[in-house]
């Protein structure tokens, strides 16, 4: 893992999660994830605020669990059963956080490696910062895009 850079450490972080194909772990309470992650930044000294969204089809996840989530200030975005519209929906937020955010920090949720020539793009010439979590089965072109990166069932499952 790799301290934030000095840039880096007070500036706001977004988090993009695709529960879709990064569903909450087993093991892991949904009311917990968002302190997870918050707990996992701060040890290497990401200091800014916080803001996470999830994008995925909600009507399979249990409304207690979408409530939990929720209370913690996790924004969940409905996308429709189609994959191909929830990486469409997932791809424009993205390209509106690269070209038009004041946030420095993403921690991209997924394994879904068709963004990685853009992550690596918006981390070396929009002067962002990528960090990655991501499943065990993620290819090796999607975990290289990042310099920073969790496997996403650690990550949520670490003590707090």
């Amino acid at each position: 893992m790799e301290m934030a850079e000095a840039k880096a450490e007070e500036a706001a972080t977004w988090v993009c999660w695709d529960i879709e194909n990064c569903p909450i772990p087993n093991g892991c309470k949904a009311e917990e994830i968002s302190q997870k992650i918050s707990l996992a930044l701060s040890k290497l000294n990401y200091l800014g605020p916080i803001s996470i969204s999830a994008y995925g089809n909600m009507n399979h996840i249990p409304p207690s669990v979408k409530k939990a989530l929720s209370s913690t200030g996790v924004v969940l975005n409905h996308v429709h059963v189609n994959s191909r519209s929830s990486s469409s929906r997932i791809f424009r937020e993205l390209l509106d956080w690269a070209y038009n955010s004041d946030t420095s920090n993403l921690i991209f949720i997924s394994r879904d490696d068709s963004f990685c020539s853009y992550l690596s793009k918006w981390q070396r010439d929009r002067n962002k910062n990528v960090l990655l979590a991501h499943p065990p089965n993620a290819s090796d072109s999607f975990v290289s895009s990042a310099k920073t990166l969790w496997l996403w069932n650690s990550l949520c499952t670490s003590l707090i």
